[in-house]
C-alpha cells in the first residue's frame, strides 16, 4: 500500500496517545515485538481491580463480571469473532496448548508448522509426535512463507496448520486467507498465533478464514503480562474440547455440583479463578484501541515503518524485512555488513533506544506512541555508527 493511502493520526491524536505512555520520557521504545509498555489508563484499570479486591473479597467475582464480559465483547469486535467464542488465556503457549490437547488425535494424523516458528507455536505441536502424530515442517524462503510451499504438505490426514500471522524473526506477514483456502480443501483447521500482529494489524477471522486465534496481550496489544485471549470459529469450537477442566467450566458453577456439563460458550476453557488485574487491564486497552481506531493504528505504524526502511537504505543499511506492502508488519529488521550487529545494538542501547537483535539484525518495532522526532534520533545513531566504521 502506498503511504499516502494510509489512514493517518493527526498531531493532536498522536500527542494524546504519547501522553498516555510515560516511557516516552525515559527512552525511545521500539521493542514492542518483545514486551510492550502499558498506558496510564491500563495501569489505572489494574489498580481499580486491586482496590476492589482490597475492599470486597466476597463480591469481587460478581463485581468483576461486567468487565470480563466487556473484554470478551471488545476482543471479539477487534478480530472479527463473537463474544461467546472468546476466552481469556494466560499467554499464547496456554492458548495453543488448549488446542493441541483438546483434539481427538489418531495415530497417522498430521499437522503442519513452519520450521522456524516461535517456540510457543512449535514445541506444543512437536510434543504430539509422542502420540503418533506426524509433524510436518514448512520451510521458509528467506523468512517468507508462501502458500505454494504449504500446499504439498497438506492432505486429508492433516488436522491443522499452525502459523504465526507475523514471523517474529523476519517480520513477514502471512497471507492467512490463502493459507485458509488450502486448509478448507482438506477440512483442516487454521490455527494462528496473533501475538505479533493483533493490536497493530487488522485481522478478521471470518474473512481471513482463521479457525483459532491465540493472542498474548503483552506485545502489540500494549496490555498487561499474563493475560490474553483465544477466539474460535464454529468449526474449531465443535472440534476442540477443554483439556483443563475446573469448576467454572460448567453450567451453574455456584451450585457446586459435580456434573461435567460444559458451558455452551468459550468460557468452558476458563476453568478457575481468572487473572483479575490482567482482565481489567486488557479490557481497558481494548477500549483504547477501539477509541483510537484499528485502521488508524495500523496506518500510522505502517507509514512509520516505510520511513524507517527508506532512511535505513539512505544511510547504507540493508533492510532485511523489505517485503511487498501486503507482507509488511510492524517489525523492521536492518543490518550493516560493515558493523557487527552486537556493536550496533550496544550503541543504540547506550543512546536510550530500546530494540532487539533477531536473525543477526537489529529488530525495530515501534508503535502508535512513537513519532518522527524519535525517528530522527534513531538515525542519528545509525549514521554516526556508519561514519565511525567507515573512518
Amino acid at each position: 500500500m502506498n503511504a499516502d493511502a494510509y489512514i493517518k493520526l493527526d498531531k493532536s491524536e498522536l500527542a494524546n496517545i504519547r501522553a498516555q505512555y510515560p516511557i516516552v520520557e525515559e527512552c525511545i521504545y521500539w521493542n514492542n515485538a518483545a514486551v510492550s509498555p502499558i498506558s496510564i489508563g491500563v495501569r489505572d484499570a489494574i489498580a481499580r481491580q486491586a482496590a476492589l479486591h482490597t475492599l470486597d473479597t466476597s463480591g469481587i467475582t460478581v463485581a468483576s463480571g461486567p468487565t470480563r464480559d466487556e473484554g470478551r465483547r471488545l476482543a471479539a469486535k477487534l478480530v472479527g469473532s463473537s463474544a461467546d467464542r472468546v476466552a481469556y488465556i494466560q499467554n499464547t503457549s496456554h492458548g495453543l496448548s488448549l488446542v493441541a490437547l483438546g483434539i481427538d488425535w489418531k495415530a497417522g494424523d498430521n499437522i503442519v508448522v513452519p520450521e522456524l516458528e516461535f517456540p510457543s507455536n512449535y514445541l506444543i505441536w512437536e510434543s504430539l509426535s509422542q502420540q503418533g502424530v506426524e509433524v510436518r515442517k514448512m520451510k521458509a524462503r528467506d523468512g517468507a512463507l508462501a502458500p505454494d510451499d504449504l500446499r504439498p504438505l497438506v492432505d486429508f490426514r492433516t488436522k491443522l496448520v499452525a502459523v504465526s500471522h507475523v514471523q517474529f524473526y523476519s517480520g513477514f506477514r502471512v497471507n492467512l486467507a490463502a493459507f485458509s483456502q488450502i486448509c478448507s480443501e482438506f477440512d483442516a483447521l487454521l490455527v494462528v498465533d496473533g501475538t505479533q500482529s493483533v493490536g497493530v494489524l487488522n485481522i478478521d477471522m471470518a474473512s481471513d478464514g482463521v479457525d483459532v486465534l491465540a493472542v498474548s496481550a503483552h506485545k502489540w496489544m500494549l496490555g498487561p503480562v499474563g493475560i490474553g485471549f483465544i477466539a474460535f470459529s464454529e468449526k474449531a469450537f465443535a472440534r476442540i474440547r477443554p483439556s483443563i477442566v475446573g469448576w467454572l467450566s460448567v453450567n451453574d458453577a455456584f451450585s457446586f455440583h459435580r456434573v461435567l456439563d460444559f458451558l455452551p460458550d468459550a468460557r468452558r476453557f476458563e476453568p478457575g479463578t481468572e487473572n483479575g488485574p490482567g482482565v481489567f487491564g486488557l479490557t481497558r486497552r481494548l477500549e483504547e484501541i477501539h477509541s483510537i481506531g484499528m485502521k488508524q493504528i495500523e496506518g500510522y505504524v505502517m507509514e512509520l515503518g516505510n520511513k524507517i526502511r527508506t532512511q535505513a537504505k539512505r544511510a547504507g543499511y540493508n533492510v532485511m524485512s523489505d517485503w511487498p506492502a501486503q507482507s509488511q508488519s510492524g517489525i523492521i529488521l536492518v543490518r550493516n555488513s560493515a558493523i557487527p550487529t552486537s556493536v550496533l545494538f550496544e550503541r543504540l542501547n547506550s543512546a536510550g533506544i530500546k530494540c532487539s537483535v533477531r536473525n543477526d539484525a537489529i529488530r525495530f518495532s515501534p508503535h502508535c506512541y512513537s513519532n518522527d522526532d524519535e525517528l530522527s534520533l534513531v538515525f542519528d545513531v545509525l549514521r554516526s555508527a556508519s561514519e565511525s566504521y567507515a573512518g
